[in-house]
């Protein structure tokens, strides 16, 4: 059988469109198959970025965490030096104690009778920062003219050191508190006692202090002797409280 012309271009015509169709399925199917590895990669990709985030916040946790710990480690041992550093000395009454207002509490509440002078603590700490008379030697000397803060001048007046007191019949200075008190006089030792060209300087010793501070109780009534035991006493409070 003869075919047309027209019959056998159809033919062919209905072949090359079944051909382009199938062509075109292929691709979409194609591309598909490239978006969906796409996003296959993409998502191993967020979960690679992801799992790298949370081991370098879990790196910077644990650095953070040495690092503390360390910091604490050093703060401890610091702290252990400078208690080891605490001190008092009878020959030389500038020499700073270092210890603190709390430390300084408790060892008067644990020292037979200087629990009435607990409340003092931060003035005996601030008078050695800003004059620079140990703590020890200031707190010895209150307690001895002052009977641990209890005598009459003490409560009256808040005198607690004999400022100005001369004789039995002195009035005496006069503060408006006790706290007041210790840091006039810690200040008043400093710059007429404990500095050279100080008014009344012979030497920093508690020794040389009592020469003119109270010249008439020397060896008799042994002013001097009882300081340096009552500041003796106070440091050796302190190294049995912190163990040293």
């Amino acid at each position: 059988m003869r075919l047309s012309k027209i019959t056998v271009s159809l033919i062919c015509l209905s072949c090359m469109m079944l051909r382009i169709d199938s062509s075109s399925k292929i691709n979409i199917l194609d591309n598909s198959n490239l978006s969906s590895m796409k996003n296959i990669n993409n998502s191993h990709s967020i979960k690679s970025i992801n799992i790298q985030k949370v081991s370098k916040d879990k790196d910077k946790k644990v650095i953070e965490a040495e690092k503390l710990k360390i910091q604490h480690v050093e703060k401890v041992k610091s702290e252990k030096q400078r208690k080891l550093k605490v001190t008092y000395n009878r020959d030389d009454m500038t020499l700073v104690s270092g210890i603190t207002e709390e430390e300084l509490n408790n060892v008067f509440r644990n020292y037979k009778g200087a629990s009435t002078m607990s409340h003092l603590s931060k003035a005996f700490v601030d008078a050695e920062k800003e004059h620079g008379v140990n703590a020890f030697t200031m707190a010895a000397i209150v307690a001895l003219e002052s009977g641990f803060a209890t005598s009459r001048r003490a409560v009256e007046d808040n005198n607690l050191t004999g400022y100005e007191v001369y004789s039995k019949d002195s009035k005496g200075k006069l503060f408006k508190t006790q706290s007041e008190s210790i840091l006039q006089t810690a200040k008043h030792l400093s710059k007429n006692y404990l500095t050279e060209n100080g008014l009344y300087y012979k030497g920093v010793s508690v020794d040389d202090v009592q020469l003119s501070y109270c010249p008439d109780e020397g060896e008799g009534k042994n002013w001097n002797g009882k300081v340096d035991k009552l500041a003796s006493d106070f440091l050796r409070t302190y190294k049995h409280l912190y163990a040293l």
